[in-house]
């Protein structure tokens, strides 16, 4: 037994914990890819009929916002006008990120009020942007639900668009704020995200999208726009969860993010703050979706195995302290 609880054993167990991140890191060693680590941490599936839930009936899992609104946010949330449509004072709230302006780029990653302050100043990317309006949602009394679709198998090369719920006519309402534009059918009727996933496959010159302003539109026309939704076809997820500010204020979370972004969402994994990602599953992109599921397992297992050895390695230091202060 003394044998094998040694410094050499510690060594050992360092390079066992060691080497295998360091495969991890030559694979998957680019910022995308990371994402993609991420994505798998919490990869889930969901048929299209899990995914249409009525947005005043909100699955029991799906984490909604009841924090109170920040000071910065509660100063620019406007009073809807009686009787307007959810859509209409969405974008009347939008109005407020300067969405006539061009955008900057760069993303923000950080609380929401921060957020907001540099997406006014033009910058952000497209994350940020429906961070800040899962906020609104809240904060007018209008459901909202954040989308993404990959164009990687599910990994850091995306994009992220919202979706509000119309208490009027029953019905999601797709909005991409970040790219300036809502899509609406040939009879000018707003779509939901996946009617408008749906006519990109069938027939896309029935889609017709809605700028918010020329400026700000992320294209250099509708029939780019609609080649980029086209390819991530079979790539959307949902978000499920929409409590944007109150992942920001846990107490481990805000720690973290002092330190790394990276480091701030691996905590709320571990916590289980960081919400689920829930691919819609499909015939076309089963084969990406086995894909991330056996990296999910293999990602789980690898965080396992390092707690437990971790475990060995600490209980082997205190050993050998102890065994050399006896020794004095």
């Amino acid at each position: 037994m003394n044998r094998l609880v040694s410094w050499h054993s510690c060594l050992l167990l360092i390079a066992m914990m060691i080497l295998p991140l360091l495969l991890l890191i030559a694979k998957f060693h680019s910022g995308t890819e990371l994402v993609r680590l991420r994505n798998a941490m919490v990869f889930n599936v969901i048929s299209i009929e899990q995914s249409q839930w009525p947005g005043d009936n909100y699955p029991t899992n799906f984490r909604q916002e009841s924090a109170p609104l920040p000071a910065a946010i509660s100063k620019v949330i406007i009073t809807p006008q009686a009787n307007a449509q959810p859509l209409a004072t969405m974008l009347q709230q939008a109005a407020v990120l300067n969405l006539d302006q061009r955008r900057l780029g760069g993303a923000i990653q950080a609380d929401i009020s921060t957020t907001l302050a540099q997406i006014q100043q033009q910058r952000g990317y497209c994350a940020d942007y429906t961070e800040v309006i899962n906020v609104f949602g809240h904060a007018l009394n209008i459901p909202v639900r954040e989308w993404a679709l990959a164009f990687d198998g599910f990994g850091g090369h995306g994009h992220a668009i919202n979706e509000i719920w119309d208490q009027h006519t029953q019905r999601w309402l797709m909005l991409d704020v970040f790219n300036g534009f809502y899509p609406v059918d040939q009879q000018q009727q707003p779509m939901s995200v996946l009617e408008f996933k749906q006519q990109l496959i069938v027939d896309r010159t029935k889609i017709n999208l809605t700028r918010l302003s020329d400026k700000a539109f992320g294209f250099k026309d509708d029939a780019q726009a609609l080649d980029y939704y086209y390819n991530g076809r079979h790539q959307f997820y949902l978000w499920w969860a929409n409590d944007n500010i109150s992942y920001d204020r846990q107490p481990l979370i805000k720690l973290a993010a002092t330190l790394s972004p990276h480091l701030e969402q691996m905590v709320a994994i571990l916590i289980g703050q960081f919400p689920q990602l829930m691919a819609i599953a499909e015939p076309d992109n089963l084969h990406m979706i086995n894909t991330m599921q056996r990296l999910k397992i293999m990602l789980w297992f690898l965080f396992f195995y390092q707690v437990l050895l971790f475990i060995m390695l600490l209980a082997m230091l205190i050993t050998l302290i102890i065994r050399r202060r006896s020794r004095t």
